[in-house]
């Protein structure tokens, strides 16, 4: 058919060029450890392991045979992706958040146990098509999520409001993975206590979950029904090209180096002094304009603290210090920290960056770091020189995994970076690093 004039002089639409791009599938299989506390299956070595003191390879996820090439850890679970894009779970499961049924059978408890067998061995999520790929995931406490390789979203489990679980409206429990229908172009995902945001290769960024700390950009209603709201597109950001979260609160850097963060900022933990205190909340994105040139390239964020790091391997540190979650000795803290009223430090507002570490119970100047992450009251970070792991603050449960000190009853907290230092770990060059509430993962190329 003859175009008409008209037609011949409309030039042809073009495409936008995605900002980000889905992830490839991964093939290089890790090899897992795992150490803190297990008594919730936290630590997927089996029904009788309900400690680990030390860093720990986990032999039920040989990288020969499961081939893990991808982790998350939850409040008190993990999930992973294996060489072939399938999705395994282990952990707490009382929420769903494990993607499969786990109750024991009459006949299949075996008395000799301390754990259900089911929770405590890594299994692959059930009710996913053999055929789909994928590509990312996140955990929050009791919500997985994955990302195919066509940038879909599939969840499961349940977000809690004070008390209430509500996964989406009219369903409190989903207890195997539901496809999210409104999310399309996805390629990461970051989980906090119980929200979660997912990026996309736009730019954009949506949330979903409880939001009575604005963890999801916006001022939700607390009277409505289901206590749980999105995913929706954040207002106020663009253009983002990573994502963070904490537990209760939310980040992102866009293309231009740009930190922004939003959500409870009681101790400072969002890197914005301003407005801090009992309650204190940033209801919006806001730039962090402390890091606004420091090339900050990863960002982990606990219960009430955040570390960053930056392009070349620094670290710094923010927020509530009751445990020594930033790395920070009492006596080096700024005149500025706000104490508690017996004087004992309670937290900072101002970002402090990490320089002095120990290792064999000596000070030592820290390597620059390639990793980092973060539990609810602890800290991980990875060398960028020779892979080692470097541990502080909350101890109590081994999550920190050094061990128990000579003459004492009970680990301790570490108020500084701490090299790990064990047989299972030595000469292994690290590449990722997770924790939940008291456990901790790391794990290396096999």
């Amino acid at each position: 058919m003859k175009r008409s004039a008209a037609q011949r002089d409309t030039p042809a639409k073009k495409t936008r060029a995605s900002l980000n791009r889905i992830p490839a599938q991964s093939t290089k299989p890790l090899s897992v450890y795992m150490f803190g506390s297990g008594t919730i299956c936290e630590l997927g070595l089996g029904p009788r392991v309900t400690e680990v003191k030390r860093p720990r390879l986990n032999p039920l996820l040989p990288p020969n045979e499961v081939g893990i090439v991808q982790l998350a850890c939850g409040g008190a679970h993990t999930i992973g992706i294996d060489v072939n894009g399938h999705v395994w779970s282990w952990g707490q499961n009382d929420g769903g958040a494990l993607g499969r049924l786990s109750k024991e059978q009459d006949d299949e408890i075996d008395e000799d146990n301390d754990l259900n067998a089911k929770e405590s061995t890594p299994k692959r999520v059930e009710g996913l098509s053999e055929n789909t790929v994928f590509v990312a995931v996140g955990a929050t406490d009791n919500v997985s999520a994955a990302v195919t390789a066509d940038g879909r979203v599939w969840a499961w489990g349940t977000f809690t409001d004070d008390g209430r679980k509500c996964f989406r409206p009219g369903v409190k429990y989903q207890r195997e993975p539901w496809l999210v229908p409104n999310v399309r172009g996805a390629v990461a995902l970051a989980g906090g206590k119980d929200h979660i945001l997912i990026l996309d290769k736009n730019g954009k960024v949506w949330a979903w979950g409880t939001g009575q700390s604005h963890q999801l950009g916006v001022k939700v209603n607390p009277n409505l029904r289901t206590h749980t709201f999105g995913p929706f597109k954040v207002p106020g950001v663009k253009d983002i090209v990573y994502i963070s979260a904490g537990d209760y609160q939310s980040f992102a850097i866009d293309k231009n180096g740009k930190v922004w963060a939003w959500g409870l900022n009681n101790f400072g933990q969002l890197g914005i002094s301003e407005g801090v205190g009992a309650g204190a909340m940033i209801e919006k994105p806001t730039e962090v304009e402390f890091f606004t040139s420091k090339h900050i390239t990863q960002i982990a964020s606990g219960s009430h603290h955040t570390v960053w790091l930056t392009e070349d391997g620094e670290v710094w540190t923010v927020g509530e210090t009751n445990f020594h979650q930033l790395g920070v000795p009492y006596d080096n803290l700024p005149a500025d920290t706000v104490r508690e009223k017996d004087g004992t430090p309670s937290y900072i507002t101002t970002p402090m960056k990490l320089t002095k570490g120990a290792f064999e119970e000596e000070p030592v100047d820290l390597p620059r770091f390639k990793f980092i992450a973060a539990g609810t009251d602890h800290s991980l970070a990875i060398s960028k020189e020779d892979g080692s792991t470097w541990t502080w603050g909350f101890g109590d449960v081994y999550q920190l995994g050094h061990g128990k000190p000579a003459g004492e009853d009970s680990p301790e907290d570490e108020p500084v970076p701490t090299r790990i230092k064990n047989t299972a770990t030595t000469g292994v060059n690290m590449c990722w690093a997770g924790a939940g509430g008291q456990f901790s993962v790391i794990a290396a190329v096999a």
